[in-house]
């Protein structure tokens, strides 16, 4: 009765979370058209009745659940990660969900009535959002960096044909899709309300801390705007030099893929292998967690698995 108690609530766990990420991907795809049409009306007076939306932040929709948060240090720090993710979450709403995870994680270990087990459930069903949102950012990274030279094009075009730069990043804004068009619009608003450009290119790269490509364009722009040059021949070169960067990245994830999945599934077989013991042969493994000799054993063995996953990562990783 009671593995069929941990079934049950592992299966409603998962719906949970599947439900969770289908909610996530509506709200996500319904602010993209949001913002698709407010950046459509860059320049007018709507878009200067909405102006600064784009960037408020909020911490929780209660007011006074919003005051607490804005007391701690940590809840500026996942604000920012969120709104470098463009989901449509509060960062209250974060930490509701870890919360719920970690619950469903105490209560499946409870049931299994593993001391350390439980521990461990509640870090991992409690980590989970961190780890969508975190995921949400990378994807978010990926999608700048594929978009960008088709921007920079339409960058250069635009400059060439005699218009001003915060005209190209304004077309940009319009015509490209998300969520390059978020950042150059971001960029536009900015300097329309009389933020410098450099300052406004820079917080462009604030909002993608790991795109690297965007931060040699911001680079690139910020010390042609100092030191002068052509500017249209030095975009041209950055578009060439970021498709050639991601062409290069695209071959290079092909050649590490089979080296990465190995460490996947290496790393997967210890979790995979404790699970079906549990299942197989309870009384053999649970040892492992009713007993000191079994907590040290299960430690050392949690930080070896740890040691080598981080090791065969490093070794399938090309710095370029």
């Amino acid at each position: 009765m009671q593995i069929i108690l941990i079934g049950v609530l592992a299966f409603t766990a998962v719906a949970v979370m599947e439900a969770l990420f289908y909610t996530l991907r509506f709200l996500t795809d319904r602010k993209k058209d949001e913002l698709k049409r407010r950046l459509s009306s860059l320049g007018t007076s709507e878009a200067k009745a909405v102006t600064g939306l784009l960037r408020k932040g909020k911490l929780s929709a209660n007011p006074a659940i919003d005051a607490i948060l804005r007391s701690l240090k940590v809840s500026a720090r996942i604000e920012n990660i969120l709104e470098q993710t463009e989901l449509e979450m509060t960062v209250a709403r974060l930490l509701g969900y870890s919360g719920a995870g970690a619950f469903v994680g105490l209560i499946l270990g409870l049931l299994s009535d593993g001391g350390i087990l439980s521990l461990i459930l509640v870090l991992l069903f409690g980590f989970l959002p961190f780890g969508f949102v975190l995921f949400m950012r990378s994807r978010r990274s990926r999608k700048l960096s594929e978009q960008l030279p088709e921007a920079l094009e339409m960058m250069a075009r635009s400059l060439r044909a005699g218009h001003a730069l915060s005209s190209a990043f304004k077309m940009v804004a319009t015509e490209m899709p998300t969520p390059v068009s978020i950042e150059f619009g971001r960029a536009f608003e900015s300097q329309e309300l009389g933020l410098p450009f450099e300052k406004a290119v820079a917080d462009m790269t604030r909002r993608a801390p790991e795109n690297q490509d965007l931060k040699i364009f911001a680079l690139s722009v910020i010390v042609q705007k100092e030191t002068g040059g052509n500017l249209v021949e030095i975009i041209e070169k950055i578009a060439d030099t970021v498709r050639a960067r991601y062409r290069f990245q695209g071959k290079l994830a092909g050649l590490t893929a089979e080296g990465r999945m190995s460490s996947y599934i290496v790393g997967a077989l210890p979790f995979l292998t404790l699970i079906f013991m549990l299942f197989a042969n309870r009384p053999y493994v649970m040892p492992l967690f009713t007993t000191d000799a079994g907590h040290l054993i299960l430690g050392g063995a949690l930080t070896m698995w740890t040691l080598g996953f981080l090791w065969m990562r490093e070794m399938n990783k090309v710095t370029i």
